[in-house]
């Protein structure tokens, strides 16, 4: 049966990125954990998905200044998941009443534009950008269905970033990123390849790193040191505050790493403060 969207409930929503995920996903029935993104773009007007090398482009949606229908170029050459969220970002412009493209041949998004996540005052390109990518990621992770996922797995861990990311059919870099803001406690996600840090996201609590983009992952960490297999996740274990932080003084450090394919690597840092609570953290930041 095919899926059926009502797109007044959609312009009900307004432009915020969250509430028009919202207006979707409360339409579409709970009979598996993947978002099927592609029967949502048939049932709100895009009559094509066409996937294809793209040169420089990860997406494109073409469409008219109404948005009464539209298309959708995928890369061809992307895994799956990278696809959807492709998709996904590419709804969020069709779908957002305040998007409004300054081509002719419609909305072109660069492996760059899917990763943008704030912008300048007046980089209106950069706008639009970063509210596509937060309604993607709350399109394919709704906040109730990810809850309910882990309701049965408490604590902070890994695992619960593999085990969504696979059932939700979402890149393993994206399921961390939603997955440490919906969490109160400080913690960090530091992706890497090879040895060398590609980049770092926390959420808003987590102190400030000694380590930035581009330098090498510390070589005394469980990450340096792992011997686990690809696909296995290490045990969370107490690690040497100074090597991942500027400032470690009453600061108990946990590290959780996992070995990917290719050299890549995601470590997982968690903390508890153990001083006073008059013991002061500097202001967040990275150094680059």
């Amino acid at each position: 049966m095919a899926l059926t969207i009502d797109r007044m409930e959609i312009d009900d929503a307004g432009q915020d990125p969250e509430k028009l995920a919202i207006s979707i996903t409360k339409q579409i029935p709970e009979n598996g954990k993947s978002i099927p993104v592609r029967e949502i773009s048939t049932a709100i007007g895009i009559y094509e998905i066409r996937e294809e090398i793209l040169d420089g482009l990860e997406g494109a949606l073409i469409a008219p200044e109404s948005k009464s229908e539209g298309a959708i170029l995928v890369h061809s050459e992307r895994q799956e998941s990278r696809k959807r969220f492709t998709i996904a970002h590419e709804i969020g412009h069709y779908v957002n009443p305040t998007h409004r493209s300054s081509s002719p041949d419609g909305f072109r998004c660069s492996s760059t534009d899917m990763k943008i996540s704030s912008f300048k005052p007046g980089d209106r390109h950069a706008k639009m950008e970063m509210e596509a990518n937060q309604f993607a990621i709350k399109l394919l992770l709704p906040e109730s269905r990810v809850r309910a996922f882990l309701r049965n797995r408490p604590g902070i861990d890994l695992e619960h970033i593999l085990a969504i990311s696979d059932s939700f059919e979402v890149s393993r870099e994206a399921t961390a990123r939603r997955y440490i803001e919906r969490l109160d406690e400080p913690v960090a996600v530091v992706f890497s390849q090879n040895g060398k840090i590609r980049y770092i996201i926390r959420n808003g609590s987590f102190p400030r790193l000694s380590v930035w983009n581009g330098a090498a992952i510390p070589s005394d960490c469980l990450s340096s040191k792992s011997n686990k297999e690809i696909g296995e996740v290490t045990e969370v274990v107490e690690t040497i505050g100074h090597l991942w932080l500027a400032k470690s003084a009453d600061i108990s450090l946990g590290e959780q790493t996992v070995l990917q394919r290719e050299g890549f690597r995601m470590t997982l840092l968690t903390i508890e403060e153990t001083g006073s609570d008059e013991t002061q953290w500097e202001a967040p930041s990275f150094k680059r």
